[in-house]
């Protein structure tokens, strides 16, 4: 079994919880309301800018449906199979991350990736958070809008570039 699925596993029995049948949103339900997503991190490897969660999916749950969203952390290394977990946040609300270490980047609609080291705002609110979330899609657009206009430039502007 991969060290992450056990991590997960190892979480979700910590707080006496099964799977989720919601994995788009979490691991696990805390409550029928309230997803819990994990997110570990194997110290003996070089990890980039895990993925958290799509932008469309944690839209939809938090800010229209008005649902709540944890992350719990986990450092953890494996030796010769043995799980020896590091360090363990505990539950994050979604709200509390600060969207210094956050940034959207290119993948469906769009993905929250942890781009720096974990900052968390313990006062934040959802509002908070929701406008910092607006400041961080613009610049995703603008970004992807530049991205396509450049590849665009290549075939619209002189199509007869191209020898057949």
């Amino acid at each position: 079994m991969d060290a992450y699925i056990r991590v997960e596993r190892l979480v979700r029995e910590k707080y006496g919880k099964d799977a989720t049948t919601k994995k788009a949103i979490g691991d696990f339900m805390l409550t029928e309301s309230h997803a819990v997503n994990v997110k570990s991190n194997n110290v003996a490897k070089q990890n980039y800018s895990p993925n958290m969660i799509s932008i469309k999916k944690m839209h939809e749950w938090v800010f229209e449906e008005r649902h709540d969203l944890s992350f719990v952390f986990v450092d953890y290394r494996e030796q010769d199979g043995e799980l020896e977990v590091l360090k363990e946040s505990g539950l994050i609300p979604i709200e509390q991350i600060s969207w210094e270490c956050l940034s959207i980047e290119a993948q469906g609609y769009g993905v929250i990736q942890m781009c720096r080291t974990l900052k968390i705002v313990p006062d934040q609110t959802k509002s908070q958070f929701y406008r910092g979330f607006l400041a961080a899609y613009e610049k995703y657009r603008q970004k992807e809008a530049k991205k396509h206009d450049k590849f665009a430039q290549r075939f619209i502007t002189d199509p007869d570039t191209i020898n057949w």
